[in-house]
């Protein structure tokens, strides 16, 4: 009998774990699919960050978007610890940022296995190669107030394709 009690006060932490995501805030709007692909010409862009700011509601979510290998973008919305794939219909602006890689970057493992000394040494190094990189995307597309970019997403659709190539 303590095996069965013992299995199933696990199960309940596990499901109280890991279930906490699915209690849906209050006035968390409903959400559509959304996506917003990157590329540069015809070269797609992986891990740029997107962030959507809303032109219509006002609410406590942030929608937002990493783009994979592929450079696409599954937008997701997130409120505190809830999150759900998609956006909430409305029209956005966008923006997009990118950390470039410094040629000198190293994996983390690589920098735990330094010194004190070693990691200042190294993050000021990586710290001059990055300020002397040009950033990947037009300084026009960071910025909420100034991007020409905007997604309209709807019940049916919300898709936006940004080639940098046309910003450069």
């Amino acid at each position: 009998m303590k095996p069965l009690i013992y299995i199933s006060l696990g199960m309940f932490l596990f499901c109280v774990a890991g279930c906490q995501n699915a209690i849906v805030p209050k006035d968390f709007p409903k959400t559509f699919p959304a996506t917003v692909t990157v590329k540069d010409g015809e070269t797609p862009l992986a891990d740029v960050m997107i962030l959507l700011y809303t032109q219509e509601a006002q609410g406590s979510w942030a929608s937002s978007g990493t783009s994979d290998a592929n450079g696409v973008a599954a937008l997701v919305t997130n409120q505190g610890n809830y999150m759900a794939k998609g956006v909430p219909a409305g029209t956005y602006k966008v923006t997009l940022t990118k950390t470039p890689k410094a040629p000198s970057e190293k994996s983390a493992d690589e920098v735990a296995a330094m010194s004190y000394e070693e990691q200042a040494a190294y993050s000021q190094k990586i710290s001059e190669e990055l300020a002397k990189m040009p950033s990947p995307i037009s300084q026009a597309l960071t910025n909420p107030k100034a991007t020409p970019l905007t997604l309209e997403v709807t019940a049916t659709d919300g898709k936006l394709i940004v080639d940098l190539a046309q910003y450069k």
